[in-house]
Formats: C-alpha cells, sequence, structure tokens
C-alpha cells in the first residue's frame, strides 16, 4: 500500500518559518517541516543544493489510514522518530544537510498478521562533501543494529525519490531524472513529472480531441468519428455520436425504408384495380353497340359516316328494300312484331297503296 501525503496547511506555518525563499512550510501535528525542491536541503532558513542518497528503511510499526495526513499524530510520530535515527546516524559527518520522507508502504507479513512499513527516503549532503554510498550505507546499518525502531536499509534508486507519473511517463534515471513522455502524451511547461496533455497528432484535422480521464489524458474521437486501424473515420451510415454507438438513424432508415415499400405497394396495387376496372368498362360498353355486321340483312348495309337519303319512297314500289340504314333498323326491330299482326290481319294491294284487312 503507497501513501500519498496530504499537506494541510496551519497557522504554525503563518510566521514563515522556512523563510521567504524556495523552501515549503508543510504543518505537522504541533510542529512544522521545510521541504526545498528535489536535490536541495532546508538550513538556516534557505535551500541549499547538495548530493542525494535515496534509500528505503524496515520499521516495525502498525499505522491507520489517518497517517496519510502529515499532521496527524500517527505521521508525525514516524517523522519524529526517522529524523532522529538519521539525525543520530551521520552525527559524526558535518556535511549532513535534512532526510527526507518521499513515501509510506504498508508490507503485510504473509505468516502473521504482523504489519510493517516501508518508507522511502533521501538523505541530502552538502555538494562539497566527501561522503559516498558506501559511506551512507555503512552509518545507516550501523545505527540500526543498535535501534530497535529501524530494522533494515538499502540504497534506492534516483527514479524511486524522483517520483515521475509512472501512469503517463518513464523514469530515466540520473541524478536528477528526466521523466519521458510515454507513447500519445506530450507535456505541459508548469510540469515536469508527468505528462498532462496528448501529442500532436491528437488535433481536430485528425478528426481527434484530448480527454482527461482520472487526471490521465487520453486522445478520443471526435463525435461522428470512430477509430479503425488507429485512425478516425467517419460512422457508417445509420450510426453517429461517440464512437458510432448510437444506431438510431440506422432505425429510421429501417422504418422509413419498410414505409415505402409498404406505400410503393398501394400504389401499384391502385394502378392494377384502376386499370382492370378501365378495361372491364371498355368491354361493356363495347357490347352496347349494335353489331349491324351480325345482323340478318347485313350482307346489304355498308358502312356509313353520314347515311344516305333515298329519293323514292319505299312505300310506292312493292318489293322495295331500302338501303338507308336508319331505315334498316327501324324495320328489322319491327320483325319480332309481324308474326303477331299477321295471325290477325292479311295486307291486300290497291292502287293508292296497302290495306290492312282483318280475318274473319
Amino acid at each position: 500500500m503507497s501513501i500519498s501525503f496530504i499537506f494541510v496547511s496551519g497557522d504554525i506555518c503563518s510566521s514563515k518559518p522556512c523563510g521567504n525563499n524556495a523552501a515549503k512550510c508543510v504543518a505537522l501535528y504541533h510542529n512544522y517541516t521545510c521541504l526545498c525542491p528535489y536535490g536541495f536541503y532546508h538550513k538556516n532558513m534557505d535551500c541549499h543544493k547538495g548530493l542525494i542518497f535515496p534509500g528505503l528503511i524496515m520499521l516495525q510499526q502498525s499505522y491507520s489510514s489517518s497517517i496519510e495526513l502529515v499532521n496527524s499524530t500517527e505521521y508525525t510520530e514516524v517523522f519524529l522518530n526517522v529524523t532522529a535515527f538519521f539525525t543520530n546516524a551521520f552525527r559524526d559527518e558535518t556535511s549532513f544537510g535534512q532526510t527526507v520522507i518521499v513515501g509510506i508502504q504498508l508490507l503485510q507479513n504473509s505468516r502473521s498478521a504482523d504489519t510493517s512499513m516501508s518508507i522511502t527516503l533521501m538523505n541530502l549532503f552538502a555538494e562539497n562533501s566527501a561522503v559516498t554510498n558506501e559511506t551512507v550505507a555503512s552509518k545507516i546499518n550501523k545505527a540500526a543494529e543498535d535501534s530497535k525502531y529501524i530494522t533494515a536499509y538499502r540504497a534506492a534508486t534516483y527514479c524511486a525519490v524522483f517520483q515521475c507519473d509512472l501512469r503517463t511517463t518513464v523514469c530515466e534515471e540520473a541524478m536528477y531524472p528526466e521523466c519521458t513522455c510515454k507513447s500519445n502524451y506530450s507535456k505541459t511547461a508548469w510540469d515536469d513529472r508527468s505528462c498532462s496533455d496528448c501529442n500532436s497528432e491528437c488535433s481536430v484535422t485528425s478528426n481527434k480531441y484530448c480527454a482527461k480521464e482520472s487526471g490521465i489524458p487520453t486522445c478520443k474521437c471526435l463525435t461522428n468519428f470512430e477509430m479503425k486501424d488507429n485512425r478516425c473515420v467517419p460512422c457508417a451510415v445509420g450510426y453517429s455520436g461517440e464512437n458510432c454507438k448510437n444506431n438510431s438513424e440506422l432505425n429510421l432508415i429501417i422504418v422509413g425504408t419498410v414505409l415505402g415499400a409498404i406505400i410503393l405497394s398501394f400504389v401499384i396495387a391502385a394502378i392494377f384495380i384502376s386499370a382492370r376496372s378501365k378495361h372491364k368498362k371498355d368491354s361493356e360498353r363495347k357490347s352496347l353497340i349494335p353489331a349491324y355486321l351480325n345482323s340478318e340483312d347485313s350482307g346489304n348495309t355498308q358502312t356509313r359516316m353520314f347515311p344516305r337519303v333515298q329519293t323514292t319512297s319505299g312505300y310506292a314500289n312493292p318489293g322495295y328494300q331500302s338501303s338507308n340504314p336508319y331505315e334498316m333498323d327501324r324495320l328489322s326491330s319491327s320483325k319480332a312484331l309481324e308474326r303477331d299482326y299477321n295471325d290477325e290481319y292479311e295486307t291486300t294491294q290497291e292502287p293508292n297503296g296497302f290495306r290492312m284487312q282483318r280475318r274473319y
């Protein structure tokens, strides 16, 4: 379990006990400590550049979650015990400057319920000091033999105390490490420990934008685009929204297509019914036209636009057969009645015409 310290300001720092320079006053429980930028130690109200010796110590002590607060009693107790231990270990080294606690990690014993703490820290000495890693480790281990509080010590890397953001950077080991951005990230001018921005390829021209998720910059496709082969391409037809997850347009297209097909079917059916009805009416009209060519006297008729006018009356000529189509129609239509008349009457020829005489 790694602990990130939460600094809470207090009235104890209002008097500026760390001076007016780059040192930062951190309020503890009824106490305070002064922290300088990486590579500097605080002494005599000022920050001084020094030599850095990162390390890790083990100590037997359980703690609660309140140790996350640097002004809690638990943290203050650990801070005072650790700084007192190193002050005693380097009591003969006049170039010793300061011990700075960087982080605390809980270690669970797999064989018992006991817990121990691992503290990452750095000891700083004057820049012109002659101490080495071997000298520092020897003095600390000798002091740990007589301590009931510190159980072990080992050297650590510079990256362990420089605290690059491991989510977005890769730490390049050196006394002054460099936090190199991982792929797709870039640094801002005000932060050298993390890469809090997307790279230059994440731009509107590439249909992308940079978003923050849990404090980490994430390059995403613009609305109505989706990622394919590391490129943001337009959504397929019917899809929209973020990552093209909205398919409401596709549903509308499907519904519109179905409705269009139904309407088209109705139109085709209406045209078919209308054409069939018209054909039926034409057949009925044709059946009402007299079939002159099928009549009994059709052989003597001629098709004319205008009927021929007869100058001689048929009544004055016995045996006369009219060629007038209108007269033929009248004569044809009266054939059905001739039988009834013939049954009761007979015709006689007289000088002035015909006369009908009833039979007795």
